[in-house]
């Protein structure tokens, strides 16, 4: 081997060795980097269990608004009642079924939201490196 295919090869060496000492670090990095995007989905596993008691108490909510609704209907058309009595009490029905529906709506959409960024998360950590 001549000298200068020698000087070649050493030099070749030496960059594979800084290219080795650049890929370990991030190697080193992307591994720190994964234990806290773990951590983070162990925090959003956490916040999902904690959205689904939400829906929960939303559903409730809804359960118990409707039962009041069907006792109402039960109960005849309050002829009992004063008329201005009624009318309250129909506004307050209308009320809680406006905060129901608001309610409803901005959980739709974050759930919606939610859902769809877990699926393409899931999809990109699943697709091959």
């Amino acid at each position: 081997m001549s000298p200068f295919e020698n000087q070649a090869l050493q030099e070749e060496h030496q960059a594979a060795e800084c290219e080795h000492v650049i890929w370990l670090e991030d190697i080193g990095r992307w591994r720190s980097e994964h234990r806290r995007a773990a951590a983070m989905l162990a925090q959003a596993q956490a916040a999902l269990l904690e959205q689904d008691a939400a829906l929960e108490s939303h559903a409730e909510a809804v359960r118990s608004h409707e039962m009041q609704v069907q006792r109402a209907l039960r109960e005849g058309d309050g002829s009992d009642m004063s008329h201005d009595s009624s009318e309250a009490a129909r506004r307050d029905d209308q009320a809680q079924h406006d905060h129901a529906r608001t309610a409803h709506e901005r959980l739709k959409q974050h759930h919606d939201m939610i859902t769809t960024e877990i699926k393409r998360v899931t999809e990109k950590l699943l697709e091959p490196m």
